[in-house]
């Protein structure tokens, strides 16, 4: 192998050491993504030079390569032989994305109906929804990860009232799209923020939500309740990690909706 090979093969092996593991982990294929990488550093080449950079066999280049052009990640250059290039990746990485999201939150609506199912045959089991002191059971969410799928769960089922509590602005950003959709089913939306927020907002969200500011002294709160069930959230920015509690406590959510009322703590902008 001359030496610009040698040279093009480290590279391409850094590419599969730091980039491919991550490629796998949202489902791209093992070989289509190898095939990708090599066009990347190497464009307008022939199958049979994909099986010397990549190491796939004559025998079955040819199939990846067929399914690579399916998910346009890559394109033919006709001529004898036959030459392949990388696609841009924003295109077939934004049709990818768009499928995770579909997927995820169909996984969060089928859980959501299992919850709803099996919470219905636990309390028929069990007598009522309260322990026998008459106190709301509550459930735990530990980890800002369980926590805000908790909170994109929620908000994909609401379908009359959102009230939200959110002192950081990025936590905004991550149930953006679930709240929109929430409006499209007709949930009326007040959310409080931080004044510094609104710079942030784009117009579709300043026009479909209706926003209060935060008041500074109540930046400790978090909460988000959503049809008669609350999500009261602590330790956001702790370095010992998130931890939040689900309850429909019905003392608990009236406290919380007066809290948000309260001009002292939420105001109009």
């Amino acid at each position: 192998m001359k030496k610009t090979d040698e040279l093009e093969v480290i590279s391409y092996r850094k590419l599969v050491q730091n980039i491919l593991p991550q490629m796998l982990e949202v489902k791209i294929p093992l070989n289509e993504g190898r095939i990708y990488l090599a066009l990347l550093l190497e464009p307008g080449v022939s199958a049979s030079r994909l099986c010397e950079i990549t190491g796939i066999p004559d025998s079955k280049v040819y199939g990846v390569i067929e399914n690579a052009l399916k998910l346009n990640m890559i394109e033919v250059q006709y001529g004898v032989p036959k030459t392949y290039r990388a696609t841009a990746p924003a295109p077939f990485i934004a049709e990818l994305k768009s499928v995770l999201r579909n997927r995820y939150e169909n996984g969060l609506k089928i859980g959501e109906n299992i919850e709803a199912q099996l919470q219905e045959v636990w309390t028929k089991m069990n007598g009522n929804h309260t322990e026998d002191n008459g106190i709301e059971i509550a459930y735990v969410v530990k980890g800002t990860k369980n926590i805000i799928s908790k909170m994109k769960e929620m908000l994909l089922s609401a379908k009359h009232e959102i009230m939200i509590i959110l002192p950081d602005f990025s936590k905004f950003t991550t149930i953006r799209e679930q709240l929109l959709e929430a409006k499209l089913r007709g949930a009326k939306i007040k959310i409080a923020m931080p004044q510094n927020g609104f710079d942030k907002l784009t117009e579709d969200s300043s026009r479909n939500f209706n926003l209060s500011v935060l008041s500074p002294q109540c930046c400790d709160t978090w909460l988000l309740l959503a049809d008669g069930r609350l999500l009261t959230v602590s330790g956001m920015n702790s370095s010992n990690g998130m931890s939040a509690i689900l309850t429909r406590d019905r003392v608990l959510i009236q406290m919380s909706e007066a809290y948000f009322d309260n001009p002292l703590c939420c105001f109009s902008p």
